[in-house]
């Protein structure tokens, strides 16, 4: 996440709130995410310096015009005016963030080496939340590396628990 996109996030989470759409401008939001995704030439083109800013800003218009909310897309037209365009995918995550943080939510990056269960995932977040003391969304995905157990990452601490970290430390207190 880059500064510049951390601001313009920020001005949206603010006029979101004032106008009292937060959840709405995270559904738009979304879809714009998604867009962007999904379509990474459009992201090019709304960054070409070789397109006239202006055909650029009307093309993002014709994208995103009555599908989400006004004042949303007179700042993403102002991101692209500015040269910003590269910062949209970025802006909106770092909106995410935003809502996560005011809601008092944090993302768990969640490896392991097989799919977890529903009740694995269940057992897990509890545990997280009440060690960090705040509402957790895991993110599971599966690690093929790994030859077993699970390595969570969240608010910048690393919490290993799989075999090779097991293995390591064993190794460590046997050289010892």
């Amino acid at each position: 996440m880059t500064h510049t996109s951390r601001e313009y996030a920020e001005a949206l989470y603010a006029l979101g709130a004032e106008e009292g759409k937060t959840e709405e401008y995270i559904s738009a939001l979304a879809l714009v995410s998604e867009s962007l995704r999904e379509n990474p030439g459009f992201l090019n083109l709304l960054a070409s310096p070789a397109i006239s800013r202006e055909e650029r800003m009307d093309t993002l218009s014709r994208a995103f015009e009555g599908r989400i909310p006004l004042s949303m897309l007179v700042l993403m037209r102002l991101m692209v005016y500015r040269g910003h365009a590269r910062e949209l995918l970025r802006m909106t995550d770092s909106f995410q963030d935003l809502v996560r943080e005011n809601r008092g939510e944090s993302v768990a990056q969640v490896f392991s080496a097989v799919e977890l269960t529903a009740q694995e995932r269940e057992r897990l977040k509890e545990k997280l939340e009440k060690r960090f003391g705040r509402k957790m969304i895991l993110e599971c995905s599966v690690d093929p590396s790994l030859m077993g157990g699970i390595r969570v990452e969240t608010e910048g601490r690393v919490l290993d628990g799989t075999l090779k970290a097991r293995l390591q430390e064993m190794k460590e207190v046997m050289d010892s």
